[in-house]
């Protein structure tokens, strides 16, 4: 089932570090344009009947999963190249002094990374799919078809100059989730531009940056649990859950991310499991490692 991204839905999605992500439990459908900058290069994404399951945003590239018959097309209005990874269901490629553009109609679900580049376009280098284009002609007389003339080979361009690179800019400082001011602001234009609600761009907003907002998932110190947390929370309240289940004998993870000493402010997989386990013990039910009421109770219960 489709619906539009304005949904509060989607805000538990777009809190997964370190890219960004735009999803939901079901899938979206875009119904305006929407404006993303990656990598400092400015893109317009479009389409009129675009499917969308999901949507990440990183720091050189970006990647959209579409629906069979969605019609997608991004555009780079200073003519910036674009590449991308598939080319199964591309509809159309153009690279041109006037037009840099990618439309995908996909006639099967697929996922497409597209990568602005920093190099312009001065060529026409534009195509469709369904293989590539060719022209025949015939004639009935005499018994043969005639051959047409094989065209002129056009002039090759001169490639362009290749900019200077610039200075490479002191790396911004970090926000709790892990993303950077500009990562964070590129999330909340494209919940503006589907019309979010703004109460779910303020805490999508809140949660990514680390600060306490009423029925946020963070909060800056834990003494006693609060919050509701689920699969995809962040804060310091996850981190103190991890602590509470390894001293406990619930292990989140023998090494790495999670484990005694290790623990992080995501609640992901291997939380679920391990509240599970606890819930089960402590009889709460339903034991589906939702960290609700009756949980965190016991747990502010030091049971």
């Amino acid at each position: 089932m489709s619906r539009t991204l304005a949904r509060a839905g989607i805000a538990v999605a777009l809190l997964l570090a370190p890219t960004l992500a735009l999803a939901a439990a079901d899938d979206v459908t875009l119904t305006t344009d929407a404006v993303i900058s990656v990598n400092g290069i400015t893109l317009n994404v479009s389409g009129s009947s675009a499917t969308i399951e999901s949507i990440t945003v990183n720091a050189t590239d970006f990647s959209i999963t579409l629906l069979s018959g969605s019609t997608f097309e991004v555009t780079a209005p200073d003519l910036n190249r674009l590449s991308a990874s598939a080319n199964t269901g591309a509809a159309e490629f153009v690279c041109s002094a006037s037009q840099s553009l990618v439309r995908y109609s996909p006639s099967t679900t697929q996922t497409i990374t597209i990568t602005p580049s920093a190099t312009l376009c001065s060529t026409d280098t534009s195509s469709t799919s369904g293989g590539s284009t060719s022209s025949s002609g015939s004639s009935s007389g005499g018994g043969g078809s005639a051959t047409p003339a094989t065209p002129a080979v056009p002039a090759t361009a001169t490639t362009p100059a290749v900019p200077a690179t610039p200075a490479v800019p002191a790396t911004p400082a970090k926000s709790a989730s892990g993303l950077s001011a500009t990562q964070i602001q590129s999330i909340l234009d494209v919940l503006a531009s589907f019309n979010a609600d703004i109460a779910v761009i303020a805490k999508v907003k809140a949660s990514l940056e680390g600060t306490v907002t009423a029925g946020s998932v963070t909060s800056t110190a834990v003494s006693v649990f609060k919050a509701n947390l689920t699969v995809g929370s962040l804060g310091s309240e996850v981190k103190a859950l991890q602590e509470f289940l390894n001293a406990k004998g619930y292990t989140v993870s023998t090494s790495g991310a999670g484990s005694p000493g290790n623990e992080t402010t995501k609640f992901g997989s291997l939380t679920k499991a391990a509240l599970i386990k606890y819930q089960k013990a402590k009889g709460i039910t339903p034991a589906v490692g939702y960290f609700g009421a009756k949980t965190r109770a016991a747990v502010n219960s030091g049971s």
